[in-house]
This record gives structure tokens, sequence and C-alpha cells, in this order.
């Protein structure tokens, strides 16, 4: 089974950290109900030391090894990335290959522990979980690189890739900054067209690959896309078309999935955001931004829309989907999905602020935003990327871990 970083978030620090320092704290008030039982809470596996260095990505291999990729800012707003492994019960620093260092920023995709690929990412650590909008700013073409247990081989690139998933050392697809689908065969690198504009890929077996994304029409606003690939060829699913309400003073609209993850061949999720740029209220300066988040569940056969978690814990965004391999799912940072569809609470690490405010005095308080989150193979334990962020705005990377206890 292929693993890719999903939408995560990385992908949501800026917009977290913005959140949680400008004083917009997830918390109780008298309108908002108790939250639901308890599923247990994180714990740090990991932390670094305080300063300009951040958790950008995480992949979990095996029940003993992960990776993961950190990224430190420099003079002029320059990044650097790091790389850590969890090896023989201990994480440390791994030395970043040559051909890869003057990279800012890199991303994980893994098979297993002799498969395991360290690729530019193209966003440049910006994504497009609500706009869509292509890459900006120029690609240094560089080569992938794949572990194998003992050494690092190179994998050309002449592409810039916006997401990668691995099936095998010979069995890898990506998606490049234009939304094509590109597939290795364990020579070279093939175009394989897509019936929609690929944003997030998750690859589990040579027939069993999902895409997701979003189609443009002339004629209407640009809708959500979700593609399957069967082996033989791709498959675009049936969804539900967005539109923006009846009484709106449409700027904008347009919707879009911009992360996928599958449990098994029937059992995906996708998450993505129904976005209208409302223009009605003639008092505001501005048009009003009104989201609608996106929840899918595939069941083998259709996609049904699923109701996310209640407040106060409920990510703002939900961050991204982890099925944990027994059929429940790690939603955002602070709530679990049974099976049943039942959702619990998922507490942050003592002395830490998450879902709820800490007793500590404001000066001494910190901060868990996820960042990247992965079921450890054999097991349903999820180990995640993450960073903890100080009153001063100093923030130390981390790796924490959680075995969700729901009934």
């Amino acid at each position: 089974m292929g693993r890719r970083r999903s939408g995560g978030p990385v992908r949501l620090l800026a917009a977290a950290l913005l959140l949680l320092l400008s004083g917009c704290r997830i918390g109780m008030s008298d309108d908002v109900p108790p939250p639901p039982p308890r599923a247990g809470a994180w714990s740090i596996d990991y932390v670094g030391p305080p300063g300009q260095v951040r958790m950008a990505d995480l992949a979990a291999v095996s029940a003993t090894e992960a990776w993961a990729v950190t990224e430190q800012r420099g003079a002029a707003d320059r990044w650097k990335p790091g790389l850590l492994r969890l090896f023989d019960g201990r994480w440390s620093a791994v030395q970043i290959p040559a051909q890869l260092r003057a990279q800012p920023w890199l991303r994980l995709a893994a098979a297993g522990p002799r498969s395991v690929w360290l690729y530019p990412d193209a966003w440049g650590g910006v994504p497009p979980e609500k706009t869509g909008d292509a890459p900006s700013g120029p690609w240094k073409r560089c080569p992938a690189l794949r572990w194998d247990g003992t050494r690092w081989h190179q994998v050309p690139l002449d592409f810039p890739p916006v997401d990668l998933d691995v099936v095998s050392p010979d069995d890898a697809w990506a998606l490049d900054a234009s939304g094509a689908a590109r597939h290795w065969d364990g020579t070279r690198w093939r175009t394989v067209p897509l019936p929609a504009r690929g944003i997030d890929i998750e690859a589990r077996a040579a027939d069993d690959v999902w895409v997701a994304g979003d189609q443009a029409f002339d004629d209407r606003p640009k809708q959500p896309a979700a593609v399957h690939w069967d082996g033989s060829g791709w498959q675009l699913t049936r969804l539900r078309r967005y539109q923006a309400p009846y009484d709106a003073r449409v700027v904008d609209n347009g919707s879009i999935l911009w992360g996928i993850r599958a449990g098994s061949a029937g059992d995906a999720w996708a998450l993505g955001v129904h976005s209208v740029v409302d223009g009605r209220d003639e008092d505001r300066e501005e048009p009003r931004d009104v989201d609608e988040r996106i929840l899918l569940h595939w069941s083998g056969t259709r996609w049904q829309p699923v109701p996310g978690p209640p407040r106060p814990f409920r990510d703002k965004s939900y961050g991204q989907a982890v099925p944990d391999g027994t059929g429940g799912m790690l939603l955002g940072a602070w709530a679990y999905r049974t099976a049943e569809g039942t959702y619990f609470r998922i507490d942050a690490p003592p002395n830490t602020e998450g879902w709820q405010e800490t007793s500590l005095p404001p000066l001494q308080r910190r901060w868990l935003t996820m960042v990247e989150a992965d079921v450890i193979p054999g097991t349903h334990t999820i180990l995640a990327a993450a960073n903890l962020v100080g009153h001063d705005s100093a923030t130390q990377p981390a790796v924490i871990r959680l075995t969700p206890d729901a009934p």
C-alpha cells in the first residue's frame, strides 16, 4: 500500500498559526453542547528545540520505522529542509542526499521500509486546499530519491510534482503542476490522461488508485472530482453538484476536492470545500466568503456525504482524514469517527492546548497543530507530524502518537 501526504495539511500550517495566535481559540461557550466521550489523547514521541524549524511531512513505513521532513527558516525567508528517521526506537537526523539539498520543500511517499521516496514539492509549501491555484514561482529541476533500506537511488523527474504516491519501487504515481497524472514503471514516467484536474493522489495497488481534484466548465462553476484507476483506465465517479445559495449575489463560486485517503478497496474518504464569495450584504466593504466543508465516503459503489464532528473540537477545515484500518478514522487532529459513525474527541498532550484551553498562564501556554498523519503498518496506531507553538510564536517540531480507544 502506498502512503502520501494528504491534505493537510503541512498544508494548513499558516492558517492554523494565524487562527491560534490571533486569539481565535476553539473553546466552550454557553451555546455549544458538551463534547462527546474521549477516545484517547496524543502523546509526544519526539520534540525538537524551539526556533524557526517546523514539521512538514511524515511517513510511517513499518511498526518500528518512520521518516519525517522538517523545514528551517533562514536568512531572507529561505527555507532549508531537514530529514529525521525513527529507527531502533529513536528519532535521529539523517543527511539529505546532495541532489536535493538545494530544494527548500521536500515531501515523503513510501510503500514500506525498502521503498521510501523523497521528492521536491512544486507547491512550494502552499498547496491549493481552497483555491486550487497552480504552483507559483520557479521549479528547480531535480530528481526524486528512493531509499531501498540501505542506500538512495535516483529517480529522474522531468516535471514538477505536486503529489506522489508509491505502490512498489517500480510502480509509482504522481500529479504534475498542470494536474495531469504520471506513472512510473521502474524505467520511465509516462503521462496517463485524467478526465479531471488532479490535486491529490492515493495509490493502494496497481489496480486501485484514487485522484481528487476538480473539473472546470464553460457554463457553470467549477465542480469537485474523484477519479479511480482500475488497472486499465480512469473512471470519473459521480458526485453531487454544488451551487451557490439561491439568494446569494455571487462574486465567485466553485468547489474542489483537495484530499483523498483510502482504507481499503471499498473504503475511501474525500475532503474538500465549496466556496462562495457572496456580495449580497451591501453594508460590508468586502464580499463575504461562505465556505461549506465537503466530507464524502466511498462505500465501493458510490460517494455519500457524511456529517462532520460536532463543535467545539471540529477543526476549521477538517485538516485531513486518516483511516486507521479498523473502519475508524481520524478527522483533523481532535476527532475520531468509529466505523458506526460515532464521533469521539481526542485530547492534546499534557500542558498543551488543542481543541480546549488549558489552565496554564497565557505566557506558559503552547498550541498543537497537526501537519500530516499516517497509520503505523500492522497497527491502528497513528503517528503524526506536528508543531508546538509557544506564546512568543516560537515553534518546536514534534512527532505525536495516538492509539484510539473508542469502543
